[in-house]
């Protein structure tokens, strides 16, 4: 890894620890299913500091494998820009049968770096940045989507491209769309809402269909192939007090 790779690389580990906050945008917590089953859920926050928004996402989720069902932790930290949801930066790490695996990604004006870590090594890689905003898709972590939607609010068009890197044991530029459906209205907590629907096509197998609330969050996620399935956590119903006997 040539000097200004790595530079680049340890400047954004070191950034986004220290973010100085200045206002939360919004927190809550996805619980996650495989078709009818259960994985367990996802919380995130998002707050900003004067010229970016900072996503924090932690999932706990328990898979099925030949020796039983083990526990995988995740999480990431993403930096976007403030304004347009440009990526700034990208760090992530899953634990999983005792093994930690970190990956991230810096930006500069004309490359990317994508590294990764674990116990036994780590290896870093520049690529061209494609013209265009770029989001991350890594593994189930569905706040990603969420950013997508935020970054699409209030935007109007039918559909668009998208540059969707998937990250995993080999990454991947993928050249997905994003396609508005008519809207729908859902059940979320105790009453309805008027959903916006959008999919996003990653590729000629997989699509995934979101149901985005009226500020741009997401609410439901789908994916049919994978049977992935995602619900944002509605907030808690405010009783009110009860009534004094003679009041």
């Amino acid at each position: 890894m040539h000097r200004r790779l790595f530079l680049l690389v340890a400047a954004a580990i070191a950034a986004t620890p220290g973010a100085v906050r200045s206002g939360v945008i919004d927190k809550g917590s996805f619980k996650i299913y495989r078709g009818d089953r259960a994985l367990g859920a996802e919380t995130f926050e998002i707050f900003e500091t004067h010229d970016s928004l900072y996503v924090r996402t932690r999932q706990y989720i328990t898979v099925p494998t030949p020796e039983g069902e083990e526990p995988v932790e995740r999480g990431a930290d993403v930096r976007v820009d403030r304004t347009d949801f440009s990526l700034r930066d990208y760090t992530s790490n899953r634990t999983f049968q005792g093994v930690t695996t970190k990956r991230g990604l810096v930006l500069s004006d004309t490359f990317y770096v994508a590294y990764r870590e674990d116990d036994r090594r780590g290896e870093g890689e520049s690529r061209a940045l494609a013209p265009g905003r770029i989001y991350v898709m890594e593994a189930q972590l569905v706040a990603l989507f969420d950013i997508i939607c935020r970054s699409l609010h209030a935007v109007s068009f039918e559909s668009r491209p998208l540059n969707l890197l998937a990250l995993g044991p080999r990454d991947t530029m993928l050249d997905a769309r994003a396609i508005v459906l008519p809207n729908e209205t859902i059940r979320w907590g105790a009453k309805p809402v008027v959903a916006r629907k959008l999919q996003v096509v990653a590729d000629r197998q997989t699509t995934f269909t979101l149901w985005v609330g009226p500020q741009g969050q997401l609410l439901r996620l789908k994916e049919p192939l994978g049977g992935l399935r995602a619900e944002r956590d509605p907030p808690d119903v405010k009783r009110r007090p009860a009534s004094k006997p003679g009041g």
